[in-house]
């Protein structure tokens, strides 16, 4: 007697991951189609097993030919459901797109036969028969329909040890937990004969996929209820394999952190929400994506809806959105890819819109960013660099060059800035808010500190003569470098490795950095002090800067950003405020050093000011090792 309770089970379990599965949105991709026709043929499979069951418990009688047909019905599907769960696995550990010759047996062959043999068993009865009684009896063929599941299990183990080691651990563990639960309930059913167990092995692995692998809601943004990056990734991939035409909309909230600050977090997750329901409205589409906090993708498969969908998302952010009684604007960046299929990875088309929108920063009003041959070669430009950049890490082929300051009272060089030079051997010479940028959103920054340091270090320690008239060398920090625990130490550590005087070195800071005050900071500050380090404040005037930040640091020296001094010669508003900062600085006791000279008109003006120490091309660019020393011997 056969139980069929693990079968009625199988079903129950199926229609309830049927249910939740078909009622949330999903986009249409591979594993999203080959899951649901998974899903559907395991329903089948479950349901022709209990069937069968019956007529294998009680018999056909006169309905041998309809007994036929559900027994065939039933083999097919357990041939197809191995192969289907062996495409699933290629789909989900990445690997679809690779060809393996080994596979073509199982591939096409094996299952392509036994589908043939379970068809012709119809006239050859090979496979199954029923006697005059009406009961089943199996075939000489029976038993190698459990080698063929046998044989693709293996061919499933062997290909997700040896090819899904690039998969993520979740999607390895949730193939191998499969293949046990089926493995098992086949093992039970062959042991015990009546307890059939192999659909409800399937309807189980099913349930797993859904709940690790398959579940939309897992996808789905909780605020906005948009699709996330993670879906986005997925999905945006296969339409590059596939070179689909798609054009692609970026919206990111610019002022977001503003606003928040204003209104608050509540009030400013209401305005993404607003956001997100705006543009899925505009759109149409369940394209549409929040990738990070402040940012959406929508992508959209014509040309005309693509225009009209930018166009409208325009004139949308335009008008104000209503938090409460408050009427707030809100500023984006709506950058647009036409044929963003050409970008042929998804990982550099979301560098290509982070690069577009980086070109918007710090912007009042809603701007649109349309790609072009210009912003596509800016792009592909930075790309290169960033790709050396790891190149020159590794190889310390970073440069040095050192811009004097002159003294007008000593009238001679008293101290150098240290500045930072690459070059790439077709581009030339890279700009160094360029490679510096790239440096700290790569992570990289540090390295590329103690690089430079070490070669400052070097250079002092083979011509330590020129520490007689220069006072110091200024090396600049990123924030980036200041904020890392522990880093000050390894600076400091690298100037006793060459046996230096620590007073040699004057470590500049940006007022950016000075108004942002975190424990890491402020020990750093105070190593370098203890150290006998003097601190400099650089580009005083250029942000957000004041005096309470300038008093809480023990700062010797201050530079005046080159940009207040533009314009000094012919307005006396701006005189007269550079002269203001300049005695408030001296009078506080700092020293100052202005920045940017480059006429005899505003070297004079800051003698009359009482400025003594200049830095700028009017008496020096940066010069590399060589001309410096010809330069302030």
């Amino acid at each position: 007697m056969y139980t069929n309770y693990f079968q009625v089970t199988a079903l129950v379990l199926i229609a309830l991951i049927s249910t939740h599965y078909f009622s949330h949105k999903r986009l249409s991709n591979v594993e999203n189609r080959l899951f649901a026709n998974f899903l559907a043929l395991g329903g089948i499979y479950v349901a022709l097993d209990l069937i069968c069951g019956f007529f294998a418990e009680k018999g056909c009688g006169t309905r041998r030919q309809t007994a036929e047909v559900v027994f065939t019905l039933y083999y097919l599907c357990t041939v197809i459901l191995p192969y289907m769960f062996f495409c699933y696995v290629r789909i989900i550990t990445g690997r679809q797109k690779e060809k393996y010759k080994w596979l073509k047996t199982a591939w096409f062959v094996v299952p392509v036969g036994m589908c043939l043999a379970v068809l012709l068993n119809i006239r050859i009865r090979w496979l199954f028969d029923f006697n005059k009684n009406g009961l089943l009896t199996k075939g000489f063929f029976h038993d190698m329909i459990y080698v063929y599941i046998a044989f693709f299990a293996l061919i499933i183990a062997y290909f997700t040890a040896r090819y899904g080691k690039t998969a993520e651990e979740e999607i390895r563990q949730t193939i191998w937990r499969f293949l046990g639960i089926e493995t098992g309930c086949l093992a039970v059913q062959l042991l015990t004969g009546r307890w059939l167990l192999t659909g409800f092995g399937v309807a189980a692995g099913l349930w797993l996929i859904y709940l690790t692998l398959n579940n939309p809601g897992d996808y789905t943004d909780s605020m906005t209820g948009l699709f996330d990056k993670q879906y986005f990734d997925k999905w945006i991939g296969e339409k590059i394999y596939r070179k689909d035409s798609f054009h692609l909309l970026a919206v990111d909230a610019c002022n977001m952190k503003q606003l928040n600050r204003i209104y608050g977090t509540s009030a400013g997750d209401q305005l993404l929400i607003q956001l997100a329901k705006g543009i899925q409205e505009i759109t149409g589409s369940l394209q549409v994506f929040r990738v990070t906090g402040n940012s959406f993708l929508v992508v959209l498969d014509s040309l005309s809806d693509y225009e009209k969908a930018r166009d409208e998302i325009r004139e949308f952010l335009k008008k104000p959105f209503h938090i409460g009684k408050e009427n707030v604007t809100l500023h984006a960046a709506i950058c647009g890819i036409m044929n963003a299929e050409k970008m042929e990875k998804e990982d550099i088309l979301l560098a290509y819109i982070e690069y577009m929108g980086s070109l918007s920063q710090n912007t009042e009003e809603t701007v649109l960013i349309q790609s072009d041959s210009r912003l596509l070669e800016g792009f592909r430009y930075e790309q290169e660099v960033e790709h050396f950049l790891r190149k020159a890490v590794e190889e310390d082929l970073f440069e040095v060059y050192y811009q004097p300051v002159y003294s007008i009272k000593k009238q001679s060089f008293i101290t150098l800035e240290a500045l930072s030079r690459l070059k790439h051997p077709t581009l030339g010479m890279i700009p160094p808010d360029v490679f510096i940028g790239i440096a700290e959103k790569q992570g990289l920054i540090s390295e590329v500190g103690k690089l430079q340091l070490r070669r400052v270090c070097c250079f002092i320690k083979e011509h330590e003569y020129i520490m007689q008239n220069i006072w110091n060398v200024k090396f600049n920090l990123s924030p980036s470098e200041l904020m890392k625990p522990g880093y000050s130490r390894v600076l400091i550590g690298i100037i006793q490795e060459y046996g230096l005087n620590p007073a040699y070195f004057q470590f500049e800071i940006t007022e950016t950095v000075a108004t942002e005050y975190s424990e890491s900071f402020c020990t750093a500050i105070e190593d370098f002090a203890e150290a006998g380090i003097h601190m400099c404040l650089d580009d005083f005037g250029s942000g957000y800067a004041n005096l309470n930040a300038v008093l809480r640091i023990p700062f010797s020296a201050v530079k005046m950003d080159r940009s207040l001094l533009m314009n000094v010669c012919t307005d006396k508003q701006a005189a007269l405020f550079y002269h203001s900062i300049v005695m408030t600085m001296q009078h506080m006791g700092y020293k100052v050093i202005a920045e940017g000279a480059e006429t005899e008109e505003e070297v004079k003006l800051l003698e009359k000011w009482g400025v003594d120490m200049i830095q700028g091309y009017y008496f020096s660019k940066p010069l590399d090792k060589k001309k410096l020393l010809e330069k302030i011997s």
